[in-house]
């Protein structure tokens, strides 16, 4: 009795989550499904009851499905993903946590800014209060890092009292691009040309991380499609969510304003 009971729960199970379409919004490495025969790309929709394999170590793709939720899929849970497909949480406790202060009033503000580690989609623009750290021909924020063993210093760029982080700007020597810049650690400072002395201020040590906009914007449409029925509330949840568990913990405020810029979503 209790075989047959695990049976029909067992056929249950795979009738609701065995054959459905899940679209994959995006992913990291190369995953074949086997079945369909085809390699997982953004955009394109497998099934659930398909097998897959990892052609390259930690690969692993997002996907979603409008009734059922979205997964991570990686080597180690491709057997009962799909039954775990879920929605993200509301995220409001997350947001009251810990924002990313885009204008700065203080010099600890600042430190505090600079202190972790920075996901940022494409650049990020900082206003920073005058009195406090005056940005002229005289006066200007670098950053300092090691690209295979040679230290660079870059001077940031800045538009009146708004210091811009641009990908496009940060990583290049001598004009050209870096491609691919594996740069870990970042190091922060202040210079200030004082008449025949200069002045290099340490204010902090960061990991920073860059995200392709075009790339996001893409991987977000498909998640805002599946969604298309549902809050304001939930979808911001669900690309919080995701982008969280794709590329690292991004500032909520920060994404949502992005987001809302790119998509015009209205509350």
């Amino acid at each position: 009795m209790k075989i047959s009971l695990f049976l029909i729960l067992l056929f249950i199970q795979y009738s609701i989550y065995g054959q459905n379409p899940y679209k994959v919004i995006s992913v990291n490495g190369e995953i074949l499904a086997k079945k369909a025969n085809i390699k997982l790309q953004s955009g394109i929709e497998v099934s659930s009851d398909d097998h897959f394999a990892f052609l390259i170590p930690n690969s692993r793709a997002a996907l979603i499905n409008p009734k059922f939720g979205r997964i991570i899929l990686t080597e180690q849970n491709a057997s009962n993903a799909f039954s775990k497909a879920a929605f993200a949480p509301a995220i409001s406790s997350v947001k009251s946590r810990g924002a990313l202060h885009t204008s700065i009033d203080s010099k600890n503000q600042l430190i505090s800014l600079f202190d972790k580690h920075l996901f940022i989609i494409d650049k990020l623009e900082i206003k920073i209060n005058q009195t406090l750290f005056p940005m002229n021909d005289r006066a200007y924020f670098f950053i300092r890092y090691t690209y295979k063993g040679e230290e660079i210093n870059k001077k940031l760029p800045f538009k009146s009292d708004t210091l811009v982080i641009d990908k496009n700007k940060l990583y290049t020597i001598d004009g050209n691009p870096i491609p691919n810049p594996d740069v870990s650690e970042m190091k922060l400072y202040y210079y200030e040309i004082m008449g025949d002395n200069t002045k290099a201020t340490y204010l902090s040590s960061f990991n920073l991380s860059f995200i392709s906009g075009e790339q996001l914007k893409s991987e977000i449409k498909i998640i805002l499609d599946a969604l298309a029925n549902d809050s304001y509330e939930k979808k911001i949840a669900e690309i919080y969510d995701f982008v969280n568990q794709f590329y690292g913990p991004m500032d909520a405020d920060y994404l949502e304003k992005w987001v809302n810029k790119e998509f015009k979503l209205k509350k």
